[in-house]
């Protein structure tokens, strides 16, 4: 049956976007594509000033800058984007989803207490380390965008042939985008498509329809097959 077809290919799409070669760790429960996400984007928190004289630059802070320290350099010196999968790696004790501007300057000054590198190399490690994620987090946001349109166009759609190929497409588009989008996203949409497309099979078959695939119209389907 396609339900469960869709059900397993679900499940391995998942199993697969949580495998990059930079592995997201320590994901982030506040970036699913929900009301919050709106107000956290257009009312930011405030965050403080960084200042060297009242930072914590102790010996006790040097285990978070060398911890992940290989996989951040590898983000910062790719050459294409980073994946939105990383945001959730885990540095510094926090998702680099969450980074603020005062972490990346505490990074700065902490790198070269801690590792004896350059204060010219730490800030070009972290510089362009907050470049990939930013753009990053500006892809995540409109894919996001995107998947909100595209919940609201669909939720109301009437018990139809046509309905189950706007689906269809729908479903298209989430895989063409899921490198746009963490898994938590990805999750979510999927779930909603999935009962989007158990509601309209079980309508269209109360009403003696026989949708044998969403991928194929009901009028084209034994010529397909033959």
């Amino acid at each position: 049956m396609f339900l469960n077809t869709l059900r397993s290919f679900l499940v391995i799409l998942l199993l697969l976007g949580g495998g990059t070669s930079l592995s997201a760790q320590g994901e982030n429960k506040n970036t699913s594509p929900n009301k919050d996400d709106k107000s956290a984007q257009t009312k930011p928190i405030e965050q403080p000033k960084f200042d060297k004289e009242t930072a914590d630059l102790s010996e006790e802070k040097c285990p978070q800058i060398r911890e992940g320290s290989s996989t951040i350099e590898k983000i910062a010196g790719l050459k294409d984007a980073m994946s939105v999968r990383n945001l959730t790696f885990k540095y510094f004790d926090k998702a680099l989803f969450n980074l603020t501007d005062y972490d990346y300057e505490h990074m700065k000054v902490l790198k070269p207490i801690c590792d004896n590198s350059s204060e010219d190399v730490a800030t070009l490690i972290f510089d362009k380390l907050r470049e990939k994620v930013e753009e990053a987090k500006e892809t995540r946001n409109n894919t996001v965008s995107w998947i909100k349109n595209t919940t609201e166009q669909l939720k109301d759609l009437p018990s139809d042939g046509s309905s189950i190929r706007l689906i269809h497409n729908a479903w298209k588009e989430m895989e063409n985008r899921s490198h746009e989008m963490l898994a938590t996203d990805l999750r979510y949409l999927a779930d909603f498509l999935d009962h989007l497309l158990k509601k309209h099979y079980q309508k269209g078959n109360t009403n003696g329809v026989k949708f044998m695939s969403p991928f194929i119209p009901p009028d084209t389907t034994n010529n397909t097959r033959q």
